[in-house]
């Protein structure tokens, strides 16, 4: 996720992410034997049972067995700030989430039904726009504190499962361009790809704005997935408003994609999925050089408003591939797996961003007794439009004054996510930014770029 009109403002009701880290630390009692199950009738220990609340006195597996599902996350991100950027400082970001989930087979034999209905509760100040100026927020959570409805939908499932249809309120992040391997990272780039977040309106149907629209998939083989959504143009509707998502813009135009997704298994847990897909967007986009009457928006008889272009597109390809796994990973977790994601906007009048990659590779069970913790390192790479710089140098040519040209943002991340127990993990990371806003001048001193910039933070995820 990259989308500027969710970075900037914050304040802090993050209690509870704060106690998520701090229940690492409690003393809790011994847990069973193992191979010795759980009495009937009582709760795991603390640091086997699945989510923090435990199975409610058996009454949440009652609940699910009839059809009804409910979950909740917090998530927090502690973040600081030790050099580099427009200024030093701390930050906080911090998620509630919810989730309703109704299997309409158990509840009424509705054969294949299934309804879903979520909720933000967004707190806390992240560190980029206010201390970087960067294109790629360092949090994938960071967004204006607000309430906000996420998903609300329709699932019906056709073909034995061959089929499925999706309708209401919907992320396209969570289900196109996405790499299994890539989630482990914090930094919002590894979600939505950067290029979509930078270029489309409203950052175009991904956290934490989803839209009103429609996703068909068909799985005609075991290896094959083929899948297509179309969404509203904008998410945040007319003035880019829409702060608790309780707006479903139907006029803003319409956002289409399709990807196919091909899965091979190559023996001994090896396997790679594969996907290639592309989005249009039908909305009016500005152009980032031009004005209205023709002029370089540097000149200063340029009209006030850019000259306009009618909609927009990109193509994208994924690899996600286990590389390497353990022949006693089943005991040690020990396996090594990689990703790649290229994106390319040809539209470079009207992309912001027209060319994004990013790669990395995670490892799990490094540590001895630790099968399950997974440490990563990735690379995100973002190219601004030539467009921008032969706007920088327009500028330059009209005010006199020598400014640097725009050219890129790279952003290196490392990263340890631990399991304290199977409801809560701990996640270590640092982050560098290469030429924070792809080399935007330092506000203060015009000049030069914003200076790399370095980032420490700590990550907790506790499911209730």
């Amino acid at each position: 996720m990259n989308r500027p009109a969710f970075r900037r403002r914050a304040h802090l009701p993050a209690a509870c992410a704060f106690s998520c880290l701090a229940l690492a630390s409690l003393p809790v009692r011994a847990a069973d034997p193992p191979g010795l199950p759980t009495p009937a009738g009582t709760e795991a220990g603390l640091l086997e049972r699945e989510r923090l609340t435990g199975d409610w006195g058996g009454a949440r597996t009652r609940l699910e067995d009839a059809g009804l599902s409910f979950g909740l996350t917090a998530t927090g991100d502690i973040s600081a700030n030790p050099a580099g950027g427009l200024q030093r400082g701390r930050g906080f970001s911090g998620l509630l989430q919810f989730g309703l989930d109704l299997d309409l087979e158990k509840i009424a034999g509705w054969k294949g039904g299934a309804f879903h209905a979520g909720a933000f509760l967004i707190g806390g100040h992240g560190l980029s726009g206010k201390f970087f100026g960067n294109l790629m927020p360092i949090s994938n959570i960071e967004a204006d504190p607000a309430g906000r409805l996420a998903e609300v939908s329709f699932t019906q499932t056709l073909l034995d499962g061959k089929l499925s249809i999706r309708i209401g309120q919907l992320l396209a992040d969570s289900e196109f361009a996405t790499s299994e391997t890539a989630g482990l990272f914090v930094n919002s780039a590894f979600g939505w790809p950067a290029l979509h977040g930078i270029v489309l309106p409203g950052g175009g149907p991904a956290y934490p704005v989803p839209a009103p629209g429609m996703r068909i998939a068909y799985k005609p083989g075991e290896a094959w997935t083929l899948q297509a959504g179309v969404y509203s143009g904008n998410p945040l509707g007319r003035n880019d408003g829409n702060r608790h998502g309780l707006a479903f813009p139907l006029n803003q135009g319409a956002f289409a994609i399709a990807e196919a997704a091909y899965t091979h298994d190559f023996g001994g847990g090896v396997s790679g999925t594969y996907k290639l897909g592309g989005w249009y967007n039908s909305r009016r986009f500005d152009d980032l050089r031009f004005a209205a009457n023709g002029l370089s928006l540097a000149d200063p008889d340029a009209d006030p408003d850019p000259l306009r272009h009618r909609g927009n597109l990109a193509f994208y390809g994924v690899v996600d591939q286990v590389l390497w796994k353990s022949a006693d990973a089943e005991t040690t977790g020990r396996s090594l797996a990689g990703f790649a994601r290229l994106v390319l906007a040809p539209e470079k009048k009207r992309s912001h961003v027209d060319f994004y990659a990013d790669a990395g590779l995670t490892y799990t069970g490094l540590l001895p007794g630790r099968k399950n913790d997974v440490v990563g390192l990735a690379v995100a790479y973002a190219r601004v439009s030539a467009s921008l710089r032969r706007l920088d140098r327009d500028m330059t040519t009209f005010t006199g004054e020598a400014r640097p040209l725009r050219s890129s943002e790279l952003v290196v991340e490392a990263s340890y996510q631990a399991q304290i127990a199977p409801w809560l993990k701990l996640q270590p990371f640092a982050q560098w930014i290469v030429r924070p806003g792809g080399g935007e001048p330092d506000p203060d001193k015009p000049w030069r770029k914003i200076p790399n910039a370095a980032v420490l933070g700590l990550r907790s995820v506790a499911a209730f």
